[in-house]
């Protein structure tokens, strides 16, 4: 009989926890598998992509149920969505696996996770830290989390709470695992092991490290005058790429760290920031332009007219836009943080310490003054990226684990 698989989201379009889910399950379905992606809210249209739930403001279904605002007065997690209860029943079918992604977002209802694991093999993609946490999607410099949380420093991190709830969320979160069975898949040893140290540790039936990948096909050098002329950058001046969700305003990024970097640069510039629109900018040499969300063949484009790619960045998993970086041939200069160190070696680009813009500066320099290395760079980034990071070796692994769970 042919596979089952259900994965579940947050959403089907949107940073790269949704990049990866819809692109697993775009090809799980050229593999034949039926495959359904249940999301929170549907936006792609692409076949087999379901939503769950009405996905209301939390004001409006608080309109509805006083429980919510309760919740949000004492600082609690946002729970209250009955729809995730029933997610098993979205398949024509039941799945032979369940597939959990970010469980964060106003959509899921944590509360089930007990009964769906026994119910059926459950797999969880940790994108980031919530699993673990009092609240927050990435803990940043805090320990909290190894103890139980609460005084929270970062209490306006996404997903914000209004008052200090992190002590309960954490004691609440660690009593649901303690009666769940999850096999843990996270994209960085980093991360990986974070959460083996932490409060879901009881819940990890099995635990392996499956990195993201990019689709080869699309994200693969090309020619780079071709590549700046379609998009209308000049031909003479070095360019600069950085990408990310929000790109000037993300809470987990570091815009004010790249700004700070590229005024000490002494090169005539152009820093291009895909994904969210803003003023252009001339700092000292360099103009800086803010591009809003570009789609994954324009996000290709821009990488392909880069001569760098720059990753600020406060906190990070195991983020994509490195990895279609690295898979266009172009070296990366980033903050060393969270699993970015297991993408970017010395030989396919520059680690700088976080939220220092001179070094940021002097690594970005470092490339742009050699073209030999900056070529050297580039090439062994693309060989890297094939070897390691391509999307076709990732659905593989995950394949292989779901044969190994039914």
């Amino acid at each position: 009989m042919t596979r089952s698989v259900l994965q579940v989201n947050a959403s089907d379009t949107g940073g790269g926890a949704e990049v990866v889910s819809l692109s697993l399950h775009c090809a799980y379905r050229a593999h034949g598998l039926e495959a359904i992606l249940a999301v929170g809210r549907a936006r792609s249209g692409e076949q087999g992509v379901i939503q769950i739930g009405d996905a209301q403001t939390r004001t409006a279904r608080a309109l509805r149920d006083p429980r919510v605002l309760w919740d949000v007065v004492r600082g609690r997690e946002d729970f209250r969505f009955p729809a995730s209860h029933r997610v098993l029943d979205v398949p024509p079918r039941p799945p032979d696996v369940l597939h959990l992604h970010n469980l964060h977002g106003d959509y899921f209802d944590l509360r089930a996770l007990p009964d769906l694991s026994e119910r059926q093999p459950t797999i969880v993609t940790m994108h980031d830290e919530w699993l673990y946490t009092g609240h927050c999607a990435y803990t940043i410099d805090s320990e909290r989390w190894l103890h139980g949380c609460g005084s929270c420093p970062y209490l306006d991190s996404y997903p914000a709470l209004r008052i200090d709830g992190t002590a309960a969320n954490w004691r609440r979160k660690a009593e649901l695992y303690a009666r769940s069975r999850l096999h843990v898949v996270a994209p960085s040893h980093w991360l990986l092991e974070r959460a083996q140290r932490s409060m879901l540790a009881p819940a990890i039936g099995s635990a392996r490290v499956i990195p993201n990948g990019v689709d080869l096909d699309l994200f693969a050098p090309g020619d780079r005058a071709e590549a700046r002329s379609r998009l209308g950058l000049p031909h003479a001046a070095c360019v600069l790429v950085f990408a990310a969700q929000g790109a000037r305003t993300n809470p987990f990024k570091d815009f004010e760290t790249l700004r700070g970097a590229l005024t000490q640069l002494g090169e005539v510039v152009v820093a291009v920031a895909l994904g969210e629109a803003g003023e252009d900018e001339q700092l000292g040499s360099v103009r800086l332009c803010s591009e809003p969300f570009a789609d994954r063949e324009r996000v290709a484009t821009y990488l392909r007219a880069a001569d760098v790619y720059v990753h600020a960045t406060r906190a990070d998993n195991h983020p994509l836009a490195v990895l279609e970086a690295l898979a266009c041939g172009v070296p990366v200069v980033s903050a060393d943080v969270g699993g970015i160190r297991e993408q970017v070696t010395g030989e396919t680009g520059v680690l700088v310490p976080p939220s220092d813009p001179p070094a940021m500066a002097h690594g970005i320099e470092a490339l742009l003054a050699d073209d030999e290395r900056r070529a050297r760079t580039g090439a062994a980034a693309a060989a890297d990226a094939r070897s390691r990071f391509s999307l076709d070796r990732q659905v593989d692994t995950y394949l292989d684990l779901y044969d190994e769970l039914c």
